[in-house]
């Protein structure tokens, strides 16, 4: 599976949804799925809907080379890569085959399960696959005892002694002495770590709206937010929105974040990714004074130092703001427009001309 799937990399096989590429393996569709099937040897290319039904569900530490990781969504909210192997001992980045519009097959090192805002990714191995990880163990059904109503954002709990506030599906610490319901170890373990991207936060009077994992100050509040304390939001919460989050100003920009900074990128650009992610909105107001102290302080004005950014084939380590011409073949995907307008005034003045 692994050398058919090298077999495009060398050829610098392109992205396409409609387009057909033959070699030794065979003639398949260049799109993400249809790399997929050429690498698994299937009789057509699938879709990321129709690859379930040649494959079954997996554990994360279950996963090997050859096995994928995807996002059944129909059509271009779908995607799926095929895994090669653990970046890191703790399994929170891999290496990946993929088929994509900004690289077209390439190697590339993504964080576990993948980028944020792409949709939930599952992984799945072949059928016709023979492993030393041998399949799931099919449990017979049993008639469940009734089951509590679900949480809400609002509600109460209390776990451990612990009162807490669900926020975007998420637990967050509280020392009100509101009534709680109680909830089982069980129940706590299946809510989130930190609130979904989208949930407007209200802290000491002043609304944030939760974009990549971190807290983006909402200059002019919101009709709805969740009253959570500081000490929750610096607990639970990045300081700075996950390299990869995608965000759409209510100006209509859009961003995608590397270092702690936001990058502009074009609508060309937008419309050519597949899978398209859902952006977060935010306000411009908070990406211009980015930088700033206090409430401003969750967005960097340009990235950290070290930040490695990826225009295709093409990567670039930041430096003071600047984008340097590296190697390698990690980086947060973003628009050659940003390199090319790098140092400009506005919204593409987050990199800085060398």
């Amino acid at each position: 599976m692994i050398e058919r799937a090298r077999s495009w990399v060398a050829a610098d096989v392109g992205y396409s949804g409609s387009n057909y590429f033959t070699n030794q393996y065979g003639t398949y569709r260049t799109d993400c799925s249809g790399y997929v099937s050429m690498a698994w040897g299937l009789g057509s290319s699938y879709t990321t809907v129709t690859l379930p039904s040649v494959s079954y569900p997996i554990a994360k530490d279950a996963l090997e080379p050859g096995d994928i990781l995807n996002n059944p969504l129909p059509g271009t909210s779908g995607h799926v890569v095929l895994f090669a192997g653990w970046a890191d001992e703790a399994h929170t980045e891999y290496y990946a085959y993929e088929e994509s519009p900004s690289g077209g097959a390439h190697l590339s090192q993504i964080p576990y399960p993948y980028w944020p805002g792409y949709g939930t990714f599952t992984p799945r191995r072949y059928v016709g696959v023979t492993s030393n990880t041998p399949p799931p163990v099919v449990v017979p059904e049993v008639e469940k005892a009734p089951q509590p109503d679900p949480l809400e954002d609002g509600d109460y709990i209390r776990h451990d002694g612990q009162v807490y506030r669900i926020a975007g599906g998420a637990p967050m610490a509280v020392t009100s002495d509101e009534k709680a319901r109680k909830v089982s170890d069980a129940e706590m373990a299946e809510l989130l770590t930190q609130p979904a991207d989208g949930t407007f936060l209200r802290v000491y009077g002043k609304t944030f709206v939760v974009a990549g994992g971190a807290p983006v100050f909402v200059p002019d509040g919101a009709k709805k937010s969740i009253r959570v304390e500081q000490a929750a939001v610096d607990a639970v919460l990045n300081d700075k929105p996950a390299d990869g989050t995608i965000v759409k100003t209510d100006e209509n920009e859009l961003y995608v974040f590397a270092g702690g900074a936001p990058i502009h990128v074009t609508d060309a650009w937008w419309k050519g990714l597949r899978p398209k992610p859902t952006p977060v909105t935010v306000a411009q107001e908070a990406l211009d004074q980015a930088g700033g102290l206090n409430e401003w302080s969750h967005v960097r004005n340009v990235p950290a130092d070290g930040t490695l950014l990826k225009v295709g084939a093409d990567v670039y380590r930041v430096e003071g703001g600047v984008p340097i011409p590296d190697y390698g073949i990690r980086g947060v995907p973003i628009d050659q427009a940003a390199i090319d307008k790098a140092g400009e005034p506005g919204p593409w003045s987050h990199l800085l001309a060398g």
